[in-house]
């Protein structure tokens, strides 16, 4: 095998494991993960929540494992409007916000959580005194 040769061999072969191994990186660790199998627990702080008054909102996941690089976001709706709080990462598979309800009663919460390629929704209610 002529030098030409050993080296267009070892050129293709170093591309076919770079390519193996950047494929290997770029895949989603949550890739594997059923949307289904994720959930969410919403809460506020002080519960019961009082209107017009400032609350920790709070989502704690289970069926994923999380970390800061998640990015969370709740979408409170009354009516036709919506408004959107982005939530911080405080450990745990948990988020909070800071949040005032304007409304008392059933409110729907939206909790949006969005890691790697996953983008998942669910819907609680939160009852605002």
């Amino acid at each position: 095998m002529s030098n030409t040769n050993k080296l267009r061999t070892g050129a293709m072969l170093l591309a076919v494991m770079l390519m193996i191994g950047l494929a290997g990186c770029s895949a989603s660790p949550q890739a594997s993960v059923d949307p289904a199998g994720i959930d969410v627990t919403v809460a506020t702080n002080p519960s019961p929540a009082s209107i017009n008054e400032e609350v920790k909102l709070t989502g704690q996941f289970a069926g994923i494992d999380l970390d800061k690089s998640a990015t969370v976001s709740f979408e409170i709706r009354s009516g036709d409007q919506s408004e959107f709080v982005d939530a911080v990462y405080i450990g745990d598979n948990t988020f909070e916000s800071p949040y005032t309800f304007a409304r008392s009663g059933i409110n729907e919460v939206f909790v949006h959580l969005y890691s790697g390629d996953l983008h998942v929704t669910k819907k609680k209610p939160v009852e605002i005194q």
